[in-house]
């Protein structure tokens, strides 16, 4: 993975007013336990150190935070383009990093399509792999349409950073779903959609009843519209429900869709959003 320092590229004096609000910024009043995204610059991303001993899939920590997904705002690089995959590198001013984005159906496609170089976008996703050589994984790509979403967006990693380093209690190694989360024992009440609590529609099994077909059914729930509306997405208990099938096997179809790219965890190891859009 490629880091480093290109001023020049970020330009503050690209920023023009909007008439338009950012579409999904994070007040810094929800950023804490609000989501496990953290809002981050390539320079801390860079700086990031894997916890334990540095072995493979440890997950790497950032002001002693365990970071399961991340966000970051820059302008887009480098762009290229295979069946398979999008690369780009983005450059948020205290660096540059790569990213690869995998390209699976029409949806994929569209939304990278929309991505070109000299754009400013906000990019979802994770970092993986070793200390001397990390990957990072996007999940979801959008353009920036509003650049006050740029300013806010470092203002958020400030105060990220910032409520991180003051408040170090018990174990040096925390997650971010783990501070100030309202949930208890991973329970799904908090953040369930009312309309789906009620009268979930079952799922049956697939015609063949191939691993394909189930990751697919277990991707359509999250992609629900009363689920694509929640902040926090849809509880794995939830999704267990809705099948007659052994909570293991709704698990590893998760578990696929996450690996992909499909879906992401949100406020914590148990809740899961779409990171298709419609």
């Amino acid at each position: 993975m490629m880091f480093g320092s290109q001023p020049d590229s970020f330009s503050p004096s690209q920023f023009t007013s909007s008439q338009n609000a950012a579409a999904d910024s994070t007040t810094p009043s929800k950023m804490r336990g609000g989501s496990s995204t953290m809002p981050l610059t390539v320079k801390q991303i860079a700086d990031a150190q894997q916890s334990g001993t540095g072995e493979k899939g440890a997950p790497f920590l950032v002001d002693g935070v365990e970071i399961s997904n991340i966000r970051l705002v820059g302008m887009v690089n480098g762009k290229a383009e295979r069946t398979t995959d999008v690369s780009f590198t983005l450059d948020d001013g205290t660096g540059r990093i790569d990213f690869v984005r995998w390209v699976n159906d029409a949806s994929d496609s569209a939304e990278t399509a929309a991505i070109q170089n000299g754009m400013y976008v906000s990019v979802i996703g994770s970092l993986k792999g070793l200390q001397e050589r990390k990957r990072a994984t996007a999940f979801a790509i959008r353009p920036v349409t509003d650049f006050n979403e740029v300013p806010l967006h470092f203002i958020q990693c400030v105060r990220m950073h910032i409520e991180n380093t003051k408040s170090k209690v018990g174990s040096p190694a925390r997650t971010i779903s783990a501070v100030g989360a309202s949930f208890s024992n991973g329970s799904s009440e908090s953040s369930t959609p009312t309309s789906l609590k009620s009268n979930p529609a079952p799922v049956t099994s697939g015609t063949n009843g191939s691993e394909t077909d189930l990751n697919k059914q277990v991707l359509n729930i999250f992609r629900e519209p009363a689920y694509l509306e929640s902040e926090h997405g849809v509880h794995i208990d939830e999704v267990v429900k809705r099948f007659k099938l052994p909570a293991e096997k709704i698990k590893e179809a998760i578990e696929y869709n996450v690996d992909v790219g499909h879906i992401y965890s949100t406020i914590d190891d148990y809740h899961f959003k779409s990171a298709f859009t419609d």
